[in-house]
């Protein structure tokens, strides 16, 4: 659990007329993914009637809302006063999950070409990887999907110009800043360094997703060997050593 001081002036815009759009400072970064977080923390205990889902997303946060619980002036009003009070020590509860990744091979064919771009090999590339944890600025594109950063400048690479009709669940892939875990199949133009064995996103658990956003990711080194003997026993195992 950390605190953060911060001080919050967002614009509010209506999308449709069951959502508005709460808009921070139109960059990318920990400090103002923060103030989403803490702003959408704060919506969510003040239970306003008629609030029926909050979506954080970068540095914005989209209110959704029953117009026929609650109008549209109402809700603004009630939100610009929640956000008139932000200015405060407010904690927020994260957590760091330790992912087991098989790199390279089958599992991550574009190592390198990333190593090339970095002008390092591909045992640097790795290890680069894993050098620290991920803040997760949000979850989307697919179900329980993780966006993490800031990966290190020297691996950041565009998006592919051909991207893969289909990329395996559990698929760890990274794009400019951005590293992220396939939790289904899906299509991707992001570049593959890895597999996780781990089940990142189960519907019928409670949270859903493994991770959530404010939470860091930090991946560790395990072998093919070990990836696709894996099941419940070594997943406990893991958790134990990893993530108790």
């Amino acid at each position: 659990m950390e605190s953060q001081t911060i001080n919050i002036s967002p614009t509010f815009t209506t999308m449709g007329d069951q959502a508005v759009v709460i808009q921070f400072e139109k960059n990318i970064s920990i400090e103002t993914n923060k103030k989403v977080q803490t702003l959408s923390r704060l919506i969510e205990e003040s239970q306003i009637p008629g609030v029926i889902q909050l979506i954080p997303a970068f540095n914005n946060l989209t209110v959704c809302y029953d117009p026929m619980v609650i109008g549209y002036v109402e809700l603004l009003e009630e939100l610009k006063q929640i956000e008139g009070n932000i200015s405060k020590q407010v904690p927020l509860n994260s957590k760091t999950l330790y992912v087991p990744v098989a790199f390279g091979g089958e599992y991550g064919p574009d190592l390198e070409e990333i190593a090339n771009h970095a002008g390092v090999s591909v045992d640097e590339v790795l290890s680069i990887l894993q050098s620290k944890p991920y803040y997760v600025y949000m979850i989307g594109f697919i179900a329980g999907y993780p966006y993490g950063g800031d990966i290190d400048p020297r691996l950041s690479l565009p998006r592919r110009t051909n991207p893969r009709i289909r990329v395996r669940k559990g698929t760890i892939q990274i794009v400019n800043n951005l590293t992220g875990i396939f939790t289904m199949d899906a299509p991707s133009g992001w570049h593959l360094v890895g597999w996780t064995p781990m089940e990142m996103f189960n519907p019928y658990a409670e949270p859903p997703s493994m991770l959530q956003a404010g939470d860091f990711i930090q991946y560790v080194a395990i072998s093919k060997e070990e990836a696709e003997l894996w099941g419940q026993e070594q997943q406990r195992e893991w958790d134990l050593k990893w993530n108790s």
